[in-house]
């Protein structure tokens, strides 16, 4: 059985060729498989005027583009009504929570648990592209969506790397069922910046994120920002963390020991070019870039700034969190390990 289809624009140029040539619209639509009822209205909306001496017989002609910009005009028409109507208000106030820099899914979810009235994430998604959130356009989304899937091939290293393979990390840390084992690494400003790097942290369970200035891209600066960062957080806070092989990340034994030589974490490699082993740091990464943006300079960023961007980031509301915060599940976490302690 034959299945519907509707004429297109190539069906058009071929009608144009035939209709114009003297061809009856009962020859054109069993040349091209159509009704001759489905010719003959296609015909009669593409038709004009056609000044010429050789047009006597048939003053008028038939054009594919008139045909086409007719059909595109009335399918605009289709699809059920917008369902925003006239709420005025909704729209306003979706439009300012966006400037503010939350995400759509966000919002919905927000006004859902609240019991407002809202549309979906998708259909959101859609008015704004379509202009009917009023100044607000794909520019001013945090995150526009464009996934795509991704192959991960593991290329192999040339030299084994300077502490424990990506390999040999228990299961249970792959499955984030446990707190305290966390994902680093560095972003920097520009690249003929040699000074304007930070060390960013992700925890993989909570996704807590912490953001640290550190004087140069190099592994003591590395060692010397860790030193600091472990003695703010009660024991068991950082079990392990993950790594690429940057050298900033070479000095693995004073990553994993304290000055006095007690071991503190245990530090796992990913593999060379693998930055999806560190997935949730490279998530994080791309909304500290919000912040900090790429091919800006870093210099005159202090560690004030890195608070205030790793404390917001922290209040995202996430939907991989079920709508909580980093910074609710974090310090949920927290006290728990300063409860085993007492």
């Amino acid at each position: 059985m034959r299945k519907y289809r509707r004429i297109d624009w190539n069906d058009r140029l071929l009608i144009e060729k035939l209709y114009n040539c003297g061809h009856s619209c009962f020859e054109i639509a069993h040349s091209l498989g159509f009704a001759p009822s489905s010719i003959y209205r296609e015909v009669k909306h593409g038709l004009y005027p056609h000044m010429g001496a050789e047009t006597t017989r048939r003053p008028f002609r038939y054009s594919a583009q008139i045909a086409q910009e007719y059909a595109a005009y009335y399918a605009t028409a289709k699809g059920p009504q917008i369902k925003l109507g006239n709420n005025y208000g909704f729209a306003a106030d979706i439009a300012q929570q966006i400037k503010q820099g939350c995400s759509i899914d966000v919002i919905v979810s927000q006004r859902k648990k609240s019991g407002a009235w809202t549309v979906s994430t998708s259909t959101l998604y859609r008015y704004v592209d379509r202009g009917f959130i009023p100044g607000v356009t794909n520019k001013h989304l945090p995150e526009k969506i464009r996934r795509k899937k991704r192959s991960h091939n593991k290329v192999k290293a040339t030299r084994p790397p300077k502490g424990t393979p990506i390999d040999r990390r228990p299961e249970d840390i792959d499955r984030r069922l446990s707190f305290g084992h966390w994902e680093m690494d560095s972003v920097i400003g520009t690249a003929k910046g040699k000074r304007q790097s930070l060390l960013v942290l992700t925890e993989r369970m909570t996704r807590f994120e912490i953001i640290v200035r550190t004087n140069s891209k190099t592994a003591a600066s590395t060692v010397r920002a860790l030193d600091k960062i472990f003695s703010n957080f009660p024991q068991g806070t950082f079990k392990t963390i993950t790594v690429d092989n940057g050298s900033e990340f070479q000095d693995c034994y004073g990553m994993e020991y304290d000055r006095n030589g007690c071991r503190r974490t245990t530090v796992y490699y990913c593999h060379p070019y693998s930055s999806w082993e560190r997935g949730s740091n490279e998530r994080n990464n791309r909304i500290i870039r919000r912040y900090f943006p790429k091919g800006k300079s870093l210099a005159k960023v202090t560690q004030k700034d890195c608070d205030n961007a790793a404390a917001l980031i922290n209040a995202m509301p996430r939907k991989i969190l079920n709508y909580s915060t980093a910074a609710e599940l974090f310090e949920r976490e927290i006290v728990k390990l300063t409860n085993s302690t007492l």
